[in-house]
């Protein structure tokens, strides 16, 4: 039974700010509470598509590794990743800029072991983790925004403006 989950919430941060937590595999176990640990396969590079990193961590009480590629790369819009060992897992982020921060769409898809009955319990157990990771994901993310805006504001910039201030830079 294939597996297919989807979590949403909203991230008073520039969407930059989400995406670089998100796609960065040194920082998943700050906000993945599935991962322990998570590192590139080559350490020197910078995440693009074709990228691979390596993650540990637990999955129903198992230590499991896993080895995963990402298959789409568009910051600060979509990051994809497909496992190539471990779990057949496909995790897609979408991000959409708001007024007020961004707006973080994700759908974990693929297969796991035991037939239809691990796809249940798989199912109920991730989707807990899904939205504890989420709600992390979004804490971190705001408290850098925030101490980004606070940083701006000593150097003379608008702290009312920090949600755009990424999207200043570059444009």
């Amino acid at each position: 039974m294939p597996l297919n989950l989807r979590a949403a919430i909203d991230v008073r941060a520039p969407a930059a700010r989400v995406f670089e937590l998100i796609c960065t595999p040194e920082r998943l176990p700050e906000w993945n509470v599935s991962v322990e640990a998570a590192r590139r396969v080559a350490a020197d590079e910078p995440v693009r598509c074709g990228s691979r990193a390596v993650m540990t961590g637990r999955l129903l009480g198992q230590s499991l590794e896993s080895e995963t590629e990402v298959t789409d790369f568009e910051p600060p819009r979509l990051f994809v990743t497909r496992a190539v060992r471990g779990p057949r897992l496909t995790t897609r982020f979408a991000l959409e800029s708001q007024a007020y921060g961004t707006h973080v769409d994700l759908e974990v898809s693929g297969e796991v072991p035991g037939g239809t009955i691990g796809a249940r319990i798989a199912e109920g157990f991730l989707k807990r983790e899904l939205g504890a990771s989420l709600e992390r994901l979004k804490v971190i993310a705001e408290a850098e925004a925030h101490q980004e805006a606070a940083e701006e504001a000593v150097l003379g910039g608008d702290p009312a403006c920090w949600l755009h201030l990424e999207e200043s830079r570059d444009g």
